[in-house]
């Protein structure tokens, strides 16, 4: 197990993967990986999807989806059409131009990922994959457990008054680490 200054190095790496990433996406506008209209081009390659699925998928609420959506519909990239199951529902559909955006995009910023990492073993790679990989399950858990309504999995969350909804626990030292995700989330924004 690991220890809570090792949890701490961790965490701060993560924040500075997210912060550069950000920065990135902001210096090449056009070309960004990140943000909402990106990663529901990306999830609607998939296939089609209701605008409700879209935001749940991408952790955002409606209104940002809603937006996302309307933006990527006015420059071509998706559309919408009748959901054939619900004729009051619409289904959201990426177009071939959103699907020739987002392999272009992705290929162009896989070329430079690949160039920075050239020094990198195939066995560093994959290393790094797989511990990727595993973080973002624990990562999973832990909004999971954040989440208002999960029951006795739920955390509280240090600063919020005893009796909120999202405090179900006793505010212990081993629950206190949300309080380090929530300050170095905030520091990202």
């Amino acid at each position: 197990m690991i220890d809570r200054t090792q949890a701490q190095g961790i965490l701060r790496e993560m924040v500075r993967i997210t912060r550069d990433f950000r920065i990135a996406g902001q210096r090449s506008r056009q070309r960004s990986l990140t943000g909402t209209t990106f990663g529901v081009l990306q999830q609607l390659r998939d296939g089609d999807a209701r605008l409700g699925e879209l935001a749940a998928q991408r952790m955002v609420s409606a209104s940002v989806a809603s937006r996302a959506v309307d933006s990527l519909e006015l420059d071509g990239m998706v559309r919408r059409n009748p959901d054939p199951r619900d004729a009051r529902a619409v289904l959201i559909s990426i177009t071939p131009q959103g699907w020739a955006n987002v392999t272009e995009r992705e290929t162009y910023f896989v070329g430079l990922f690949a160039d920075a990492l050239s020094d990198w073993s195939a066995e560093d790679a994959q290393q790094a994959i797989t511990i990727m990989a595993k973080l973002n399950t624990h990562l999973s858990d832990l909004i999971e457990s954040l989440t208002p309504g999960c029951g006795s999995k739920a955390r509280p969350i240090p600063g919020q008054p005893a009796s909120h909804p999202e405090n179900t626990a006793e505010d212990t030292p081993e629950n206190t680490s949300a309080n380090t995700i929530n300050h170095e989330s905030e520091m990202t924004a």
